[in-house]
């Protein structure tokens, strides 16, 4: 029964999407067909769900007078008059495209129409019978074929047969027309005799999408119904499987723990009794049959211990004792190294659902490890000279820093006292070219030093309480210094004031700040750097933002990736990142984000 529903509901399955793809195709051909129907609305006939009503328009400035024109060979005021088209759309479809065809019943002069163009027909059955299509908004006498009359209005006389046809203007949204609203369109007649244009004749085509129509609703339900129906088979299959799975792992449990132990027994402890269920190959270890399980035990572990853990697995093995051991456990273990075999694992493992009292039977087995114990040496190994050599970095840098940093720190000392003291301006220049370079040396060592320092995981995160004024007067006073006698010029766009003590690693986002700044520096010849904070609060913390732009002559420089790496790999340690957004000739800009905690105000 089970397999004859699987069997249909797979059936199921896949006839859905053809009916789905069937259906979609029908539509489609019933989208194209509706699409393509033409429509006509005569005349005054508003019972459709569309029409067009030409009334004329209701005020004094629509209707006005031209005197003494020559009509027929006589002087005659002809009544000039604007006519409004209202074009209804009461559909729940959009109109995509229409005409208006007007039929003349009486002589009379067409002036303008607005917004589309005018395909008009003058003389129609005559010799004389012509036709033009013109926009009677935009035009030149020139071009009008027309037979027509200028005194400063255009007139295209019109008699009776003649006829003209208005095609709408997609630019000034005359089409399409949305469903159930509505379009005015405007003409300008002249007539001596009352004007008829009732004989009128709208032909339009309504527009559906693919979504359009209850055909779409029971295609989107069936997509509907087919995924879900899909989702469950597919989930009803790995649940199948997975079952089938774990019967075979039931089934195949004691093969499967041959994999992974050497020797399995099953140890009876009320009847002192043990079952070999999977017996070591080489031999080592034998026993006579039927003897005492705690006999066997002992005579075992006697004989395969070093003397070291004899004790220990002696202990362990002693089934008197199990059974108040393992009371509210699954399992316990031991380790030993054996004679024969290295590093083994003892476990004993419950067999039955004991229900918090004493276990009655168990199982016994004994796992070679002695390949894992040597990876783990190895390991703990490795970890030792690692750490011995981190401290021999450590000893390096700290050399470094005595036997390099301290003579440039000399070196910049005494050319700033050089610049302070000597009155002989070359002397003076060359003083503070040396100690901007003693400087450049100096933090370029330095970063070094820092990058080697953070690649060996000697840097880590230190948190304290600090003011974030104190980070940045530092900083630009660093960079002030530096570029003091240059052709760089230093600028700034930070907030008023900041909270009076934040909590973070002050160290870390001092040393970014630093980097940033002397690397614009040390890039440019002259320009402009500037240093932007923007700041948020939230909570108790504030979000800053801190952006440093540059542009002017701009050198190559391997040491700049080396100061944007080690600048980035700074900013992981506080969980942020460098951001390069820029990076030209004319523009380079870096900044990067932190949240800090606000300990005071």
């Amino acid at each position: 029964m089970i397999f004859l529903a699987k069997k249909y509901y797979k059936k199921i399955l896949i006839t859905c999407p053809v009916l789905i793809v069937l259906l979609f195709i029908i539509q489609a051909v019933l989208l194209v067909r509706f699409n393509s129907l033409v429509y006509t609305n005569i005349g005054d006939d508003k019972n459709g769900s569309s029409y067009l009503d030409i009334v004329a328009r209701d005020d004094p400035t629509s209707v006005w007078l031209k005197r003494d024109y020559i009509y027929k060979g006589k002087r005659v005021n002809l009544t000039g008059e604007t006519i409004d088209g209202n074009l209804y759309n009461n559909s729940k479809d959009k109109i995509s495209d229409w005409s208006l065809r007007i039929n003349i019943q009486n002589d009379c002069y067409i002036n303008n129409a607005w917004c589309g163009t005018v395909d008009i027909h003058q003389y129609v059955g005559t010799m004389k019978e012509n036709h033009q299509l013109l926009d009677l908004r935009n035009y030149t006498l020139e071009d009008i074929t027309l037979d027509h009359n200028y005194d400063g209005d255009l007139l295209i006389p019109l008699q009776k047969g003649d006829y003209i046809i208005y095609y709408p203007s997609t630019k000034d949204n005359e089409i399409p027309l949305s469903r159930n609203s509505q379009l005015s369109i405007g003409f300008i007649f002249y007539y001596y005799e009352p004007l008829d244009l009732s004989a009128h004749t709208l032909n339009y085509k309504y527009s559906r999408t693919l979504k359009d129509g209850e055909l779409f609703y029971i295609i989107l339900i069936l997509m509907i119904i087919w995924s879900i129906g899909l989702i469950i088979y597919f989930v009803s299959k790995k649940i199948y499987a997975d079952a089938r799975k774990e019967l075979e792992l039931k089934k195949s449990g004691i093969s499967s723990m041959s994999d992974l132990y050497d020797t399995i027994y099953i140890v009876d402890i009320i009847k002192n009794e043990i079952l070999s269920v999977v017996a070591e190959d080489d031999g080592s270890i034998k026993h006579p049959d039927n003897q005492n399980a705690d006999k066997l035990l002992n005579d075992m572990f006697n004989l395969d211990s070093v003397d070291a853990y004899k004790n220990l697995v002696l202990d362990f093995t002693d089934l008197s004792t199990l059974r108040d051991r393992m009371e509210d456990k699954n399992s316990i273990a031991c380790e030993y190294l054996s004679k024969n075999k290295g590093w083994c694992r003892l476990r004993f493992s419950t067999m039955d659902d004991h229900n918090n009292k004493n276990a009655d039977r168990v199982v016994f087995t004994i796992q070679n490890i002695d390949a894992e114990k040597r990876e783990i040496d190895a390991a703990e190994e490795k970890i030792t000279k690692f750490e011995i050599e981190r401290q021999k970095i450590g000893t390096f840098f700290e050399s470094i820093e005595d036997e390099v940093m301290k003579p440039l720190d000399q070196t910049i000392f005494l050319n700033q006292r050089i610049m302070e003291l000597s009155t002989d301006k070359n002397i003076g220049d060359m003083a503070a070219n040396a100690r901007t370079q003693a400087y450049y040396s100096k933090m370029l060592i330095n970063d070094i030093l820092k990058y080697n320092t953070l690649e060996a995981g000697l840097i880590t995160k230190k948190e304290q309480e600090y003011s974030f004024e104190e980070v940045l007067l530092e900083s630009e006073n660093l960079l002030n210094s530096i570029i003091d006698n240059s052709d760089i010029d230093f600028s700034k766009d930070i907030p008023l004031s900041f909270p009076g003590k934040l909590f973070g690693d002050k160290v870390l986002i001092k040393d970014v700040l630093r980097i940033l700044l002397i690397n614009s520096v040390s890039h440019m010849d002259k320009g402009t750097i500037k240093l932007s904070i923007f700041t948020k609060e939230y909570d108790n913390k504030i979000h800053i933002l801190v952006s440093v732009k540059d542009n002017g002559s701009k050198k190559t420089l391997k040491s700049e990736k080396l100061r944007l790496n080690l600048a980035g790999g700074l900013l992981e340690l506080t969980g942020s990142k460098l951001i390069i957004p820029y990076s030209g000739e004319d523009l380079n800009e870096a900044y990067f984000e932190v949240d800090q905690i606000i300990r005071s105000r």
